[in-house]
């Protein structure tokens, strides 16, 4: 009898072990255990109302950290009422398991429960008849995501179901396109392993009938829409590769914007300090000499200033900035510290120059001056960005270096400023790095790593003391900083 002929009535177990909606998860896990089964028929005043699984009590009741004696079976139970009929063919009973995701379907006839079919149970016929199906590998792909709708940091649970519906084996190679751009992995399988945005399953063997469950964990770091499409690449028995693709899951994905934060305005990392640095935070920007750095220093810059907050930067350069010292002349105040100052910049009111970093005291006096041109009491939040760091360290070496920014950065905090300082660690020693990270709650680093793609420049948040933020690697694009420009400019 071929595999189409054979019914379900056939292979059916007609001894149906229930359970009623209103008993407790503990006396229903009881009752699989005394029968050595995987799930109950669920029932309600003598009609069928769904399946408990093992599965069902390990998501909505171990996970959840339920307490079993208090969690009734009716709201644990997988309420789908999908059923079979005895005479349907085991061939219609196995791809209604395939469509609607599940691997054991009640059989009714009529009314009345008259047993049960597990997949399982089919592959064990199927096994001992020879059955006939389609001659070689044929695989099943269903995505689940637990969430469709999350918000960047919150974990979204993946579960790929595979089944094997063919005749012949087939090895499990890679899924691609399984992690969207913006996502980090937070767990997979053990045997796996990521390769950019792909999972290579490293050949893992699907027998003909039997299934495969892949799990992952990712968290989304930045806000949109994203529609996961990945597809499967399988080895039949063959040597021919064969590619399926389950139906489409779409993940919305929202921002967070926690309250008293100062935006970066870089979006990519305002989405990883969700909303920005803590208001009246001292943060030191870690990073090589590079353009990504730069045009991260101006974003914040910017942002402050086209924001109407009042806006102090401390340099000892002027580069491109120059135009938001002449356009935002009543909340933007520069402290350059250079010899040739007046040849840099024009004279303005909200304009400090000094000849260099070798006078501490100097910086200090004018950074006071500058506070008397302050609205008392404050209104809104101020920034900062002290850029004269690796100099004054150069000049002064870390004891002294220390000692003024224990002065300057508390001052800054008192008048209400959040600080971005910057500095490069190659240029020091490591004992001076130390003296001076030490004076800051947060750190923010730029690295370049070597990737398949040759060496690129990431962004990381290494701490911020007693404050919630994303520990996950940014890909620094130095075009993506330019359209963040753009796209800011025009929103102006």
């Amino acid at each position: 009898m071929g595999f189409v002929l054979l019914k379900v009535k056939d292979v059916m177990a007609t001894t149906v072990v229930t359970a009623d909606a209103e008993l407790n998860v503990r006396k229903a896990v009881k009752r699989m255990n005394k029968h050595e089964i995987g799930c109950l028929v669920v029932m309600k005043k003598g009609s069928f109302v769904g399946i408990l699984t093992e599965r069902d009590v390990l998501k909505r009741v171990v996970a959840d950290a339920r307490n079993p004696d208090e969690t009734l079976v009716r709201d644990v139970m997988s309420k789908s009422l999908t059923v079979v009929g005895p005479e349907a063919s085991l061939e219609e009973a196995t791809f209604l398991m395939l469509e609607k995701r599940v691997k054991k379907l009640p059989v009714v006839k009529g009314k009345k429960l008259v047993g049960i079919v597990t997949l399982t149970d089919i592959a064990r016929i199927a096994r001992a008849k020879g059955l006939e199906r389609l001659e070689h590998a044929n695989i099943k792909a269903n995505l689940i995501a637990h969430m469709q709708k999350v918000k960047i940091g919150e974990d979204v649970r993946l579960e790929i179901e595979l089944i094997n519906a063919g005749k012949g084996p087939a090895l499990l190679m890679r899924v691609e396109e399984i992690v969207p751009e913006g996502f980090k992995v937070i767990k997979k399988p053990r045997i796996s392993r990521i390769e950019n945005r792909n999972l290579n399953m490293k050949g893992k063997r699907l027998a003909p009938l039997k299934t495969e469950e892949i799990r992952l964990i990712l968290r989304p770091t930045t806000k949109g829409t994203f529609i996961l499409k990945p597809r499967i690449i399988c080895l039949d028995e063959t040597g021919k590769y064969k590619s399926y693709e389950p139906e489409p899951v779409k993940i919305d994905v929202s921002e967070v914007v926690l309250p008293h934060r100062i935006a970066t305005g870089y979006e990519d990392l305002d989405n990883l300090l969700f909303g920005g640095i803590p208001e009246r935070y001292a943060v030191i920007l870690t990073s090589p000499s590079c353009d990504e750095k730069d045009l991260l220093i101006k974003r914040f810059l910017e942002a402050g200033a086209n924001k109407g907050q009042i806006t102090f930067y401390i340099t000892t350069r002027v580069s491109e900035l120059g135009a938001l010292v002449e356009d935002f002349q009543s909340n933007f105040y520069l402290l350059i510290c250079n010899p040739q100052a007046d040849s840099m910049i024009k004279s303005l009111p909200n304009v400090f120059k000094l000849k260099g970093v070798e006078n501490l005291t100097d910086i200090s006096i004018a950074l006071a001056l500058a506070f008397r041109k302050l609205d008392k009491p404050l209104k809104g939040p101020r920034r900062a960005c002290v850029e004269i760091i690796p100099d004054v360290l150069l000049q002064h070496h870390a004891v002294d270096s220390r000692r003024w920014l224990n002065g300057v950065i508390p001052e800054l905090r008192l008048q209400g400023f959040t600080t971005l300082a910057v500095m490069d660690p190659e240029m020091h020693s490591a004992r001076e790095v130390r003296a001076i990270l030490s004076l800051f709650e947060g750190e923010i680093n730029i690295y370049e790593k070597e990737t398949e793609k040759g060496l690129r420049k990431f962004l990381r948040i290494k701490r911020m003391y007693n404050q919630k933020y994303l520990e996950s690697e940014l890909y620094l694009k130095k075009e993506n900083l330019e359209h963040e420009r753009s796209r800011k400019s025009k929103q102006k």
